[in-house]
């Protein structure tokens, strides 16, 4: 922001120095004409240069009208809080077209005003591809000015004509001046242009190093979310653990003391000992209700407040909202009604393939499909993301691959590619768990 602060004084100090230039042409060829016209020498003036000059004073009127009407476009441009994109190249094009009437009036003598536009336009297209075009142009019409690339198709009479009327001493005198004010204004540009592409050099490395160390801050976050989850497996399987010490512990203790006593008191005194068996049999019954209640406790509140059907659309509708992802889900397995662990795991199970695709594939598109052989339930989860060079089993697969050992089940994955069935770019899970009857298994 203070490089483009001072490239814009730099920008008015060179509009100044410019109405100083063409204030002194002025001043020097209305000077020199009213001489020539004084001393009576018109005569040899117009033979030696063969042309008839401007009025003395329509350089003066012409290039100050154009330079003020210059002048006027840029503090407005430059002034506009929210310019539309039309009406700020409008006013370019019009700053263009008068700097070529500035240089034409003067007859050519000066084109350096074409270097100040060029520098306030860089100024205000900052960072657009508008700036190229322009630049190319102004650079253009200076050279033109400059070095006289294009003969013009009337006569003129340069500015070294004029300073030929004078005596050698003072043609050193205003050649010398002509110079160092034509040079200031050529370094004030080069110094403004330096400044601007070394203060683009400078944000162009800041902005790196701000995306470093991002990066950096993302590789981090992405640690402590892993040491997180570790932390959070950990910590829940010593709460599963001690909820099993403490509830199975107890109770299986219980059951093997009173059996012991049971089948001591068997023959010696058959009723107490059926009194003790009944007292171990309520006993276990409280110990596979505590067990009941813990693992209920691992549940998601979604399998509490709903049945699997509308828990999964509720799920895969809010992930897609949230991440934008597209999802297709295909429920082709009838009635997802199965025990308690068997519709935990599918839930898990589809919730982490989902994690995985967006977190580790960068996919936008995951098709979800359900299908039931009988009593094998598969689910088969595909994306279109990056695959992996290498699979690594993580947290995830190792979790959905313990989940289903318990039940008896299997998971394979790999990259689409390798499935020869498949061949598209991606990631694909698919997991078989054979299911049991619901009811029975409640009343077991």
């Amino acid at each position: 922001m203070d490089e483009i602060k001072d490239l814009s004084k730099t920008v008015w100090y060179m509009y100044f120095l410019n109405f100083c230039i063409i204030l002194y042409y002025s001043i020097v060829c209305i000077v020199t004409k009213y001489r020539i016209c004084n001393t009576f020498y018109a005569y040899e003036f117009l033979s030696t240069v063969q042309s008839t000059p401007m009025k003395p004073w329509d350089i003066v009127i012409y290039s100050f009208l154009c330079f003020f009407i210059l002048l006027y476009l840029s503090l407005r441009k430059n002034n506009w809080d929210q310019p539309k994109n039309i009406s700020i190249t409008l006013c370019c094009l019009g700053e263009i077209l008068l700097c070529i009437g500035i240089i034409a009036s003067m007859n050519f003598y000066y084109s350096g005003i074409a270097l100040v536009v060029l520098a306030d336009l860089i100024n205000v297209f900052y960072k657009t591809r508008l700036r190229s075009l322009l630049m190319a142009v102004l650079i253009l019409i200076f050279v033109i000015g400059r070095y006289e690339i294009i003969p013009f198709t009337w006569e003129r009479i340069s500015f070294s004509s004029y300073l030929s009327y004078y005596t050698s001493s003072a043609q050193m005198l205003l050649s010398g001046v002509e110079s160092v004010l034509v040079s200031t204004n050529t370094m004030m540009f080069v110094y403004s242009m330096v400044r601007l592409f070394t203060s683009q050099r400078e944000e162009n490395e800041r902005i790196k190093n701000l995306y470093a160390q991002l990066k950096e801050a993302n590789r981090k976050l992405k640690e402590y979310m892993l040491e997180l989850e570790r932390m959070t497996e950990v910590r829940e399987r010593n709460r599963l653990a001690r909820e099993i010490h403490d509830t199975l512990g107890h109770t299986l203790t219980g059951i093997i003391m009173g059996t012991e006593a049971s089948l001591a008191l068997m023959e010696k005194n058959p009723s107490e000992a059926k009194e003790r068996l009944a007292s171990v049999t309520e006993s276990a019954r409280d110990g596979l209700n505590d067990v009941r209640q813990s693992i209920k406790a691992l549940r998601p509140d979604a399998l509490e407040n709903h049945n699997l059907e509308q828990a999964l659309k509720d799920m895969i509708a809010k992930y897609q909202k949230t991440t934008s992802v597209t999802i297709m889900y295909e429920q082709q397995a009838g009635k997802l009604e199965f025990a308690d662990d068997e519709e935990d795991t599918l839930y898990r199970i589809i919730q982490e393939g989902m994690t995985n695709a967006v977190r580790h594939g960068n996919a936008n598109f995951i098709h979800i499909k359900l299908q039931r052989f009988d009593d094998i339930l598969v689910i088969d989860i595909r994306d279109n993301g990056e695959g992996c060079d290498e699979v690594k089993e993580g947290f995830g697969l190792r979790h959905m691959q313990e989940r289903l050992e318990l039940l008896s089940g299997s998971l394979t994955y790999g990259n689409r590619k390798d499935d020869p069935a498949d061949r598209q770019n991606g990631f694909y899970i698919i997991a078989s768990l054979p299911v049991r009857n619901k009811e029975e298994t409640e009343n077991g």
